[in-house]
């Protein structure tokens, strides 16, 4: 039985150190996810705002065909229809 001491007590001390190597492994990469979580939610909410942009820059755009087309008309109307060219 004394010669079973020596063996258990190094199995148990292995177990106890790869256990925190794993713990402390697995510790780091989850703060490097994080990390990586941050920066693409970050990248996503530039992404999101260039959306935004360009849709608010296409409405305005249509906006102004719109006002253009409008303009053309009371020319046409005013003028005849070569006014614009």
């Amino acid at each position: 039985m004394e010669s079973l001491i020596g063996p258990i007590a190094s199995g148990v001390i292995s177990a106890i150190v790869a256990a925190f190597g794993c713990y402390v492994a697995m510790t780091n990469r989850l703060t490097r996810l994080e990390t990586m979580i941050a920066d693409l939610r970050a990248d996503v909410e530039r992404h999101n705002a260039i959306v935004e942009r360009t849709y608010k820059a296409e409405q305005d755009i249509a906006n102004i065909y719109h006002r253009v087309d409008r303009i053309e008309g009371r020319c046409e109307r005013h003028f005849g229809p070569s006014a614009h060219d």
